[in-house]
């Protein structure tokens, strides 16, 4: 089904939807929706449908507004996430405060997906798709996707080091932390893990 970036939000809803029903079935304290796309198309519709917490991710468009210096700032998520109602309702928040800079880019998910490594051809492709944000000399880029940190060196490397990256990772990280505080497992052994 991968890429989201480009589906339907009926399709992403119902994948989404059939993954956590999925989850649903062990004993899971809390569901981390580790996906923007998903997480804009369906996060409400497991809300309504699952019982347990559920933790969406979205953009870190405030991190990047609150450290912006020039007060520009670029987005680089998939088409999916940049055309939802709940990023369009997240930018509308911030577009008083700064100017944005948005891209999809499939090509991100492409190269993290199929790529062994980042070699020349794979870097020069990273830097064509991050040229608008070079010419709006952005110096915060949000990466509004969960696929795009594992490019982090390379838009890094481009981008040079007076433009900051944000990514939703330690925020959720920290809120099913958060969440999770009075659920915690103290008995021996501590759980299962399954892939």
């Amino acid at each position: 089904y991968t890429p989201y970036g480009n589906k339907s939000v009926e399709l992403i809803e119902s994948r989404t939807l059939k993954i956590a029903e999925f989850l649903n079935r062990y004993p899971v304290k809390l569901i981390v929706v580790a996906c923007n796309t998903a997480t804009a198309a369906a996060v409400q519709l497991l809300r309504d449908n699952l019982v347990i917490p559920i933790v969406g991710l979205e953009p870190a468009l405030k991190p990047a507004v609150e450290s912006s210096q020039n007060k520009k700032i670029g987005v680089l998520a998939t088409q999916a996430t940049l055309q939802s109602d709940k990023y369009k309702q997240l930018r509308e928040r911030f577009s008083g405060q700064v100017a944005i800079t948005e891209k999809a880019s499939p090509l991100f998910v492409e190269l993290v997906e199929s790529a062994y490594k980042i070699g020349d051809k794979e870097f020069v492709l990273i830097q064509t798709e991050l040229q608008p944000f070079i010419e709006a000399k952005v110096d915060s880029l949000v990466l509004g996707c969960t696929h795009y940190p594992f490019l982090t060196q390379a838009i890094s490397q481009i981008m040079g080091p007076n433009v900051s990256l944000f990514e939703s990772g330690l925020p959720v990280a920290q809120e099913v932390k958060r969440r999770l505080k009075t659920h915690i497992n103290t008995s021996k052994p501590l759980g299962v893990t399954r892939y």
